[in-house]
């Protein structure tokens, strides 16, 4: 998700009395990558939100967050959508291009008895708040389509595929649309006669020039994306990290081509898992009562004392000095 998203988060947080400066460290983020630049890995955007979620009690968070996006928030996607010379050619603008500004999340456009189903997911949710990830794709999408359509709404619905949660009333306020939970889909429901209206700021020329832009960064992000895709790889078999070999198969490439195109990014396998092995060794002394050997063990160093050396390498201090640092 691009870091811009993630900053209306963090202001939001500040507005109820969370220490920007402490949140960003805890995160793992820094200041300069909260922009439309920026693309946020995946596990740091899960520690994001769970601890949004628990440093501030109000469990409709997702849905404030989402509301303050407007359109132009979106980057050349929304203002593709603003110029397309309909709402339902902004849907399908969205569906192919939604990765540009949130390559983790899943939209789909299906057709179901006069009405289009704009299906999406979340990436991840919270076991305990389920709703949360949801309401800030919902309420995003949901404000603006309210202003594609000038207000314009009879008969669109908001579906969801959870049962009500304690904040309901919120959703009241927030919404113009009947919402509706434990759904079959979880997206919003419009009719072909709402989603077919022109729209007020339709510019054939603006929606080609803001369309071309959309594919000029979809297919420059497939690249760049490559090390954040190895990073998650790597996180995903911590204990046992994938070689080059390996990931290179699961990639679909050969070995060669994977170091050639990591190292277009400045990037290689090497110093790709030492971030990890440093990320995960800052997490595990910070938050688990693991041992300094069971950490050393757990990412992959032959002894505990092979383990010091790096850290201190990464860091500039002893493994027990940290953790005695963030007690």
């Amino acid at each position: 998700m691009r870091g811009h998203y993630v900053a209306a988060l963090i202001d939001l947080l500040v507005e109820r009395g969370v220490d920007r400066a402490e949140f960003l460290q805890d995160c793992q983020l820094q200041e300069d990558e909260l922009n439309a630049d920026t693309l946020i890995d995946q596990r740091r955007l899960e520690r994001v939100t769970r601890l949004a979620a628990e440093r501030v009690q109000e469990t409709g968070i997702g849905l404030l967050v989402g509301r303050r996006l407007n359109i132009n928030t979106h980057g050349a996607l929304g203002y593709a959508a603003m110029a397309s010379a309909s709402y339902e050619q902004a849907l399908q603008l969205l569906v192919k291009f939604y990765s540009v500004q949130a390559p983790k999340a899943y939209f789909e456009l299906r057709t179901c008895d006069g009405y289009y189903e704009l299906a999406c997911e979340s990436s991840f949710t919270l076991p305990e708040r389920p709703w949360v990830t949801t309401e800030f794709l919902i309420s995003s999408i949901y404000t603006s389509t309210e202003f594609l359509l000038s207000g314009r709404m009879q008969g669109v619905e908001i579906h969801l595929g959870y049962a009500e949660p304690p904040h309901v009333a919120l959703y009241r306020e927030m919404f113009q649309a009947p919402v509706r939970f434990q759904q079959a889909f979880t997206g919003i429901l419009i009719p072909f006669s709402v989603a077919r209206q022109p729209l007020p700021s339709a510019d054939p020329l603006a929606a080609s020039l803001f369309t071309k832009r959309c594919e000029s960064i979809q297919h420059d992000d497939r690249d760049e994306q490559l090390p954040r895709r190895v990073k998650e790889m790597l996180y995903a078999g911590a204990g046992e990290f994938p070689s080059q070999t390996e990931l290179a198969s699961r990639l679909h490439m050969s070995v060669s081509t994977l170091h050639r195109k990591l190292a277009e990014q400045g990037a290689t396998y090497k110093a790709l898992l030492a971030e990890v092995k440093k990320e995960l060794a800052l997490q595990h002394l910070r938050d688990s009562r693991l041992t300094v050997d069971e950490i050393a063990q757990l990412l992959g160093f032959s002894d505990a004392s092979n383990f010091r050396r790096a850290f201190v390498g990464w860091t500039g201090e002893t493994p027990s000095e940290f953790r005695k640092r963030c007690l």
